[in-house]
C-alpha cells in the first residue's frame, strides 16, 4: 500500500500539470547543486531562470548556447504523510482500535510537498545585445491531511470512535503549474566609472491548477483529473543588474514583477459513514445516532507576487563562492500557509575545467520547509559540452534530484 500512495502522490504532480511542470523553482542541475543560489553565480545560458542580466557576463570564446534538457524534481514529506496515510488506512482495514488511535494522532495536520520542473534555453551573447530565448514549465503541489473528531452515540466500544473516525479524516491537495515563453535581453554599460550589467525579460505565462480532496480511505488518485482548470495567459517581467569588479559580483534580481491572483477550481468532496455503514461495521444493524455523511466545498488562491533577491559571488577561474537571499516574503497559496523566503548558499570547486565539485546549504527564513544540503558534480569535456547533476537532501524530510544536459560553442 505504502509503495502505491508514494506512486499517487507523484502522479498527483504530474496529472495536475498536464503536460507541464513551483513557480520560481530552479531546474539547473549546476545552480540546485550550490544550494539554488544562482542570482550572481550562474552563467549567460542558465541565468535566465535567476537574474537576467547574467547573460551579458560572458568569455570571448562564448559565441552560443544550447540548455537541453534540463529537469528537476524535489519532495518533501517533513510529517512523514506518506507513511502516516498507509498506517491509517491498515488500522481502518484491521478494525485496529490501538493502531487508529495512533494513526489519526500521527496524520493530523500533516503536509506534503513536491515541486517539478522542466526548461529549455538558447542563449546569443554578444557586445551589443546579448540575447536568452527559453521555455520554463514548473509545478508545485502540496497536500494536507485534516482530521477531526465525530460524535457516535452509543457504540458497543467507545474505542471503537476512533476508527470511525478514520472515515472522516480528509486529504485535501492543491497545485499549481506554470508555463512560460520569453526572451531575456541583456548589455553591458560602465556608469560612473563601474563596471554593470542590466537585463530584463518579458515572458508569457499560462497557469494550470488543480484542487482534489477526499477522505483518506478514499482517495483516488484517478480522479485528480477531474478537477484541472487550465487559467489565464498573462505577461510578465523579470529584471536585474549586476555589478561586478574583478572576483566579486553583487547582484540584484526581481522576478513575476505583475501580481496574480490565481484561483483554483471549486472542488466538492463527500466523506463519512452512513449509520447502515457504522452498524455493519460494529455488528449492529439497528445502529442509529451517528454524524452521517458530509459534503464539504473546497477552492484555493495562489498569489504570485514579485519576489527580489540579492545575491554575492566571489568568482575565480577555480572557485567560486557565492550567497543569495530573497528580500521578502512569498505567500503562495493564501488558504495553506505555506510561505516562504530563502537564504542560499553555494560553493564550486573547478578541476582543470573538465569536473567541477559542487555543495550548498538552503534554509527557509519563514519557517515552512526545513534546512537542506545540496551536493553535486559537473562534467566539462573540452569545456564544450557539460552535464550536471545534483540532490538535495535534509535529514527528516526533503529528497530532491536535478540534471542538465548543456553545450556551449
Amino acid at each position: 500500500m505504502k509503495q502505491w500512495i508514494k506512486i499517487g502522490l507523484l502522479s498527483c504532480a504530474t496529472v495536475a500539470s498536464s503536460s507541464t511542470l513551483a513557480t520560481n523553482f530552479s531546474v539547473d542541475g549546476r545552480i540546485d547543486a550550490m544550494g539554488g543560489a544562482g542570482t550572481a553565480s550562474a552563467d549567460y545560458l542558465t541565468g535566465v531562470f535567476y537574474n537576467p542580466a547574467l547573460i551579458a557576463i560572458y568569455s570571448r570564446k562564448d559565441d552560443a548556447g544550447l540548455l537541453l534538457p534540463s529537469f528537476g524534481l524535489q519532495v518533501v514529506d517533513k510529517d512523514d504523510m506518506i507513511d502516516d496515510l498507509d498506517k491509517l488506512i491498515n488500522a481502518y482495514d484491521k478494525m485496529d482500535v490501538p493502531g487508529a488511535t495512533k494513526a489519526l494522532s500521527d496524520l493530523s495536520g500533516d503536509t506534503a510537498q513536491i515541486q517539478m520542473g522542466t526548461a529549455i534555453a538558447v542563449a546569443i551573447p554578444n557586445r551589443y545585445l546579448s540575447m536568452n530565448f527559453y521555455a520554463k514549465a514548473s509545478l508545485e503541489s502540496v497536500a494536507i491531511a485534516d482530521v477531526e473528531s465525530q460524535s457516535y452515540g452509543t457504540l458497543p466500544d467507545p474505542a471503537l470512535a476512533n476508527v470511525l473516525d478514520i472515515s472522516y479524516a480528509t486529504v485535501d491537495a492543491a497545485a499549481i503549474g506554470i508555463t512560460e515563453i520569453g526572451v531575456a535581453f541583456a548589455g553591458y554599460t560602465n556608469f560612473l566609472g563601474q563596471n554593470l550589467t542590466i537585463g530584463i525579460t518579458p515572458k508569457i505565462q499560462q497557469s494550470y491548477t488543480f484542487n482534489y480532496s477526499a477522505s483518506a480511505v478514499d482517495f483516488k488518485f484517478k480522479d485528480i483529473k477531474d478537477n484541472y482548470e487550465t487559467g489565464e495567459t498573462n505577461l510578465n517581467f523579470d529584471v536585474g543588474t549586476v555589478w561586478f569588479n574583478g572576483p566579486w559580483r553583487f547582484a540584484l534580481a526581481g522576478k513575476n514583477l505583475i501580481s496574480q491572483e490565481i484561483k483554483t477550481k471549486e472542488s466538492s468532496i463527500t466523506f463519512g459513514l452512513s449509520d447502515a455503514e457504522i452498524g455493519k461495521l460494529i455488528g449492529n444493524s439497528g445502529y442509529t445516532g451517528g454524524p452521517g455523511k458530509q459534503t464539504r466545498m473546497t477552492q484555493y488562491t495562489y498569489n504570485m507576487e514579485p519576489i527580489y533577491t540579492a545575491g554575492i559571488a566571489f568568482m575565480t577561474n577555480y572557485f567560486i563562492l557565492t550567497a543569495d537571499v530573497d528580500l521578502n516574503e512569498q505567500e503562495r497559496f493564501i488558504e495553506l500557509n505555506d510561505n516562504m523566503q530563502m537564504l542560499r548558499i553555494g560553493a564550486e570547486f573547478d578541476l582543470l575545467y573538465q569536473m567541477q565539485l559542487r555543495g550548498g546549504y538552503k534554509t527557509d527564513l519563514a519557517g515552512t520547509y526545513d534546512d537542506a544540503f545540496t551536493a553535486g558534480i559537473g562534467f566539462s569535456p573540452l569545456n564544450m559540452f557539460h552535464l550536471d547533476l545534483a540532490a538535495i537532501y535534509s535529514v527528516d524530510s526533503t529528497y530532491g534530484v536535478s540534471v542538465n544536459m548543456a553545450y556551449e560553442y
